[in-house]
């Protein structure tokens, strides 16, 4: 089984530092009136208490017969999307950040494969082969 260090290095990379960027090209792409304000979180594990923020969670590690055979460990992890509470447009404002999220995990070259495999309310769940 693999070390999960490089890719928790990795996803804080994209996330914390990368990000913003993606979410800057998406208030550009949809220039609409809807801005989308950078996470506030500053590591991957704080527990930031401002909005818009995110919370980080590994949710399992898989190593099946089939990936031992291959040398692959797949990490699930989720992202929970913090908003303020009384924040109007709230789906379209979660499917931007999905979309700028989706952007910047697709801009990474270290991993197999990333993706977004399910998203519940406003928690994201991603699935990385490494």
């Amino acid at each position: 089984m693999k070390n999960f260090e490089p890719v928790y290095q990795e996803l804080e990379n994209l996330l914390i530092n990368k990000l913003p960027e993606y979410i800057e090209k998406i208030n550009k792409e949809h220039y609409d009136g809807i801005i989308l304000k950078a996470f506030e979180n500053t590591t991957l594990d704080e527990n930031c208490i401002n909005a818009p923020s995110f919370i980080f969670n590994i949710e399992e590690t898989d190593y099946s017969e089939k990936d031992r055979i291959i040398e692959n460990t797949v990490f699930s992890i989720s992202l929970e999307i913090k908003l303020q509470s009384h924040t109007e447009n709230r789906i379209i404002l979660l499917c931007r950040y999905l979309e700028a999220i989706e952007k910047t995990l697709s801009d990474n070259e270290n991993w197999l494969e990333c993706k977004i495999v399910n998203i519940s309310a406003n928690k994201i769940f991603i699935r990385i082969v490494f």
